[in-house]
């Protein structure tokens, strides 16, 4: 056997591989990205000021290339910052933007907990309903008094799709079993960050719950868009919030993108509680080809008793 040509069995490839492409191909939008960036620091700003968290270490998941990190508020903020992803490249990216690097440390981890378990699209969808998440935290050196969550809700099983043909596997019925999955994935998730938080310690919880989306060519708009620019009277960008208060609505119609809800589980909340919510516009990209933004939810979970102590 020629060693050297021998099919290496690799864990979590495919969610690796897929999560290298999205980061790669955003290495480029710090610039475009500020305005969401600020909006990110403000939650953060009025999160610090208006909960008993301390300002000793800051986590990041879900960090990427750091295009939506107010970096500069983090290093001048935080004693300590540990930033996480399966792309070590995209962390390096984010790294090389900071003007206080010894402040970091990095950790590669996947995130959704199943990617020793699962390797393809269709050992997904015949062990979907049956699989049991674990996020392995223990590459994290707590306590933690702030952890970011960056949008990954929606990405979390995205990865199994990429480069494959889903449209002989997806079923209502896998659909279904996915979204139970990437609920009982956010549970493993919170039960992790539960046990390493400091008492009073926040979870910022940012996920993308609507694709707003415009094609230049035809002009024609994503359905969600579509029904936010009619709840709006055309005026979107100044009405968020009204759009967040009818966001039950846009459930209904299968409008919200995978994960919008699923921090908000009974289980979660047992052991956080939540704090304050708010509602942001990510721009993501304005090509020749599409204006695409994100309705984004941010929400302040704070440690519910029983977990780390401060001074241990």
């Amino acid at each position: 056997m020629n060693l050297f040509k021998r099919r290496v069995h690799v864990p979590y490839a495919k969610i690796r591989n897929a999560n290298t492409l999205r980061n790669h191909t955003t290495r480029h939008d710090w610039e475009h990205w500020s305005g969401y960036r600020e909006q990110i620091r403000r939650v953060l700003e009025q999160t610090l000021t208006g909960s008993g968290c301390g300002r000793g270490h800051l986590l990041l998941l879900g960090a990427g290339n750091g295009n939506d990190v107010p970096i500069s508020f983090i290093e001048s903020v935080f004693e300590r910052i540990t930033i996480v992803d399966i792309d070590e490249k995209a962390l390096d990216r984010l790294l090389a933007k900071a003007e206080q690097p010894g402040k970091f440390s990095k950790a590669i981890i996947d995130l959704t907990g199943i990617g020793n378990e699962v390797q393809t699209l269709g050992e997904l969808k015949e062990k979907a309903a049956s699989l049991t998440p674990s996020v392995d935290f223990s590459k994290l050196k707590p306590p933690f008094d702030v952890v970011m969550n960056l949008c990954f809700s929606s990405q979390l099983i995205s990865a199994f799709f990429y480069k494959e043909n889903s449209r002989t596997l997806y079923t209502p019925e896998f659909g279904a079993q996915l979204d139970r999955l990437i609920e009982r994935i956010h549970v493993s998730i919170f039960d992790g960050l539960h046990e390493r938080l400091m008492d009073r310690g926040v979870v910022i919880h940012l996920t993308d719950v609507l694709l707003l989306q415009q094609l230049k060519k035809t002009g024609s708009l994503s359905p969600a868009r579509l029904k936010a620019e009619a709840l709006t009277e055309g005026r979107l960008r100044d009405n968020l919030g009204q759009v967040y208060k009818h966001l039950s609505e846009f459930a209904q119609a299968g409008l919200c993108l995978p994960g919008t809800f699923a921090h908000l589980q009974k289980p979660i909340l047992e052991k956080f509680k939540l704090h304050a919510e708010y509602t942001l516009l990510w721009d993501f990209v304005d090509d020749d080809h599409e204006d695409r933004d994100y309705l984004v939810t941010a929400h302040v979970l704070e440690n519910k008793t029983g977990a780390i102590e401060a001074g241990r």
